[in-house]
């Protein structure tokens, strides 16, 4: 008799769009982009420190969700790994972290999309920016409600889309680029270590959101193979992406315009402007940024909370109704609803820095729970089948917690207190909800049920998939390293 659960349907390709297209969007083309407005060409230096410190993270979740890929990432290895409490902690956290991001794209779509009408001569500026968020919103609830192919499908177009308007964009601006911009910080004094901690986390944020493609592991196909190997692809895939943006803003805007770039909502159009590039290149890199980047965020800015709020659900930490699946569409309806009312609420603050602030906290309180989780599930469970196992991982766990806690001491203090109340919040509603209605933890066979192994061809293609996008990634990597060494040969 067919069960009415989540089907296995996404493959290493829609895996790394899924995990690029939350980590790459609002980070990179508002907060993150905005501080070379304050550091200059040292931007390079902080994106390069925020890939370090990512990396050892993105392959302790490869051995993780290798082992349990399960829906609900996190929540799932802290449940078996810590105890509820944590595990929830690590739910409600994650939920509202990825859900601002969505949020954040939409109004930064919002800012992108009315630049590119200007463009055009349309004048949409008396339209509030948060209608045009909301719109968008209610788009991407119909298209994950309708089935986790069909997004994945649209997610993969969205993320090629907005590579390949890229390189077109990066091809057309190189001789615009101006190897004298790059040099030096763009303030008269250096900044203070409180102010370069907390740029730092923004550019950080740039990175944040890896653990997308291990929160929908119960809808990916042969996960113990496609999990790792999608995580340590994006964590290099997401720092190329931000090095090559970066270079290209500060070799095309003079330091001078500095100060407008650390303010604005748009920071690569109002760059453009300033430079006096404005016509076909905005349009293309609006086009980019607006229906590529920001349409890539908002997908699995849905998808993935509500596949942790349906984890929650089925395990009685959140009510039951949050759990049901629909009959047709095999998704977690009422979990996608939910997701759209809480980025309503985000919208309507209309604080895109306050939103990137909210989620960076919760996402580092995420993931420093998902380290502790690591070392449990290497306690409670030394036999359980590991696929992949990262490199000292146990160490990686106490470099990654001690890292960011050191990162959250020079956080938003706004922020960082809506983080302890959502964390308090998250406590009372255990002790008064979950804690009456929790029941005792299935086994491990029961709740990943049966993984199939790949036939003998299924994984020759899957390796040489693999070796492609590996190869790619390498080579993008080195090149997006390699540019900043030209001003120093030309200048």
């Amino acid at each position: 008799m067919e069960t009415n659960k989540l089907v296995r349907a996404l493959g290493l390709k829609e895996s790394i769009s899924m995990t690029i297209g939350t980590v790459v969007g609002v980070g990179l083309f508002t907060c993150g982009s905005s501080q070379i407005g304050l550091v200059g060409t040292w931007i390079i230096g902080f994106t390069f420190v925020s890939l370090l410190i990512s990396i050892w993270p993105c392959l302790i979740y490869g051995e993780m969700s290798a082992a349990l890929p399960c829906a609900g990432g996190t929540y799932n290895f802290a449940k078996r790994g810590l105890n509820r409490i944590w595990a929830n902690m690590a739910g409600w956290h994650y939920i509202v972290s990825v859900v601002a991001i969505g949020a954040g794209e939409t109004l930064a779509f919002s800012n992108y999309f009315t630049i590119l009408l200007e463009a055009f001569g349309i004048d949409i500026t008396w339209l509030d920016s948060r209608v045009i968020a909301c719109t968008l919103v209610a788009i991407f609830l119909v298209l994950n409600f309708r089935g986790i192919e069909q997004s994945g499908k649209a997610q993969t177009a969205f993320i090629f889309f907005f590579w390949a308007c890229s390189i077109c964009w990066f091809l057309y601006m190189i001789p615009n680029i101006h190897v004298e911009y790059f040099g030096g910080i763009a303030m008269d004094k250096f900044p203070s270590f409180r102010e370069m901690m907390y740029i730092f986390g923004l550019v950080w944020w740039c990175y944040t959101g890896f653990e997308t493609c291990v929160s929908i592991g119960s809808e990916t196909k042969f996960p113990q193979y496609v999990l790792p190997r999608a995580l340590k692809i994006s964590v290099f895939l997401v720092f190329a992406l931000n090095a090559l943006f970066q270079w290209f803003l500060v070799g095309l805007v003079p330091g001078e315009f500095y100060d407008m770039i650390a303010s604005a909502d748009a920071p690569y159009a109002e760059g453009l402007k300033t430079a006096g590039l404005v016509g076909f290149p905005i349009i293309l890199l609006c086009i980019a940024i607006a229906f590529g980047g920001d349409l890539s965020t908002i997908n699995p800015g849905i998808a993935a909370p509500a596949r942790y709020i349906y984890t929650m659900a089925e395990d009685h930490s959140l009510p039951a109704v949050l759990g049901k699946v629909h009959p047709k569409f095999k998704t977690p309806h009422i979990a996608v609803l939910v997701v759209g009312i809480i980025n309503f609420i985000l919208i309507a603050t209309d604080s895109i820095c306050y939103i990137a602030s909210v989620s960076l906290i919760s996402l580092a309180v995420c993931y420093m729970i998902g380290c502790l989780a690591y070392m449990g599930l290497l306690k409670h469970y030394p036999d359980m089948k590991r696929p992949y196992k990262a490199p000292f991982g146990k160490l990686g766990c106490y470099v990654t917690i001690v890292l960011y806690l050191f990162m959250l001491i020079f956080a938003d203090v706004t922020a960082l207190i809506t983080a302890v109340v959502l964390s308090v919040l998250c406590i009372i509603f255990y002790f008064a909800y979950t804690k009456k209605h929790q029941n005792v933890i299935v086994p491990l066979e029961e709740e990943i049920g049966k993984i199939e192994e790949p036939t003998e061809d299924e994984m020759k293609a899957m390796d040489k998939e693999y070796t492609i996008w590996k190869w790619g990634t390498i080579a993008v990597t080195v090149i997006a390293l390699s540019i900043y060494f030209i001003p120093m040969i030309f200048a």
